[in-house]
């Protein structure tokens, strides 16, 4: 592995440990153990509750990205996120604003 990939893989963790979850169990914190990727939106976790020795919980999860808030200025067609319904209200406004006969592109 090259000093590049460690750096990269180092801060991939950093990003990981700011995601949380309390145990549901005790309360304490959950650690990611491991996480792998299955697709481009969807990532599988393991994790397991920082109070290990009165404890012990551990779980898997998901993380899905779910919706496009704002679009990519280099999108992928591999990726088909939906858009978010908000997103989809402001970009129906904006058609129905530009096809009105009295919408002026530029205010005077």
């Amino acid at each position: 592995m090259t000093n590049e990939e460690k750096k990269a893989a180092q801060e991939n963790a950093k990003e990981l440990s700011k995601l949380r979850f309390d145990c549901p169990h005790c309360g304490s914190y959950m650690r990611i153990r491991s996480s792998r990727t299955l697709l481009k939106i969807y990532r599988e976790m393991y994790f397991y509750c920082s109070n290990e020795w009165e404890c012990g919980f551990r779980c898997d999860g998901d993380l899905t990205l779910k919706h496009t808030l704002a679009p990519s200025r280099c999108p992928n067609p591999e990726v088909g996120l939906e858009t978010s319904p908000h997103m989809m209200r402001q970009m129906l406004i904006g058609l129905h604003a530009s096809n009105d006969s009295n919408y002026d592109e530029e205010p005077e």
